[in-house]
């Protein structure tokens, strides 16, 4: 497997497999990506990173600054899509680990994430990999007839900020 920037050749295929491939389960947005909504999120300050293998996207991970004050732009957050066929094979664990590298070279100080209760295959991953939940909002959403919380976690790449 192979972890690479996006190129516009891919910008199309992307939104599609966001479109396919983000439940509500995973996020509270009813999913409407576009190659133009890519490339409008590139030119906003957005980075993408493609996990690709024989030539098949298996998976994305897109990232940008957390707030848009100076005085946050030590931390850096991301949210990440892996294709049907590709999860449980590592594919998720090894854009993670790029970007925890590439952050940690780009001089970030923490990686933050936001993950839905409903989605508890996620939240096991990212504690496997070191993040720490910094806090829960309860009942943050409502779907499908049910209350689900929004968790915030963090990898804290300088540790004196432990």
């Amino acid at each position: 497997m192979k972890i690479r920037k996006i190129e516009p050749r891919d910008f199309a295929i992307v939104a599609q497999l966001e479109n396919e491939n983000w439940p509500l389960t995973s996020t509270p947005h009813v999913m409407n990506s576009s190659a133009e909504k890519i490339i409008e999120k590139i030119t906003k300050g957005m980075g993408y990173f493609i996990a690709e293998e024989d030539g098949e996207i298996l998976g994305v991970l897109d990232y940008g600054p957390r707030h848009k004050s100076e005085f946050g732009r030590h931390i850096i957050t991301f949210g990440i899509m892996t294709v049907e066929k590709a999860r449980g094979k590592g594919v998720a664990t090894s854009l993670i680990t790029f970007f925890i590298d590439y952050a940690r070279q780009e001089g970030y100080k923490k990686i933050t994430i936001q993950v839905m209760s409903s989605n508890p295959t996620a939240l096991k991953l990212y504690e496997k990999l070191g993040f720490v939940c910094e806090g829960c909002l309860r009942k943050e959403f409502f779907i499908d007839e049910t209350y689900i919380d929004d968790c915030f976690l963090a990898y804290y790449l300088d540790k004196t900020l432990l």
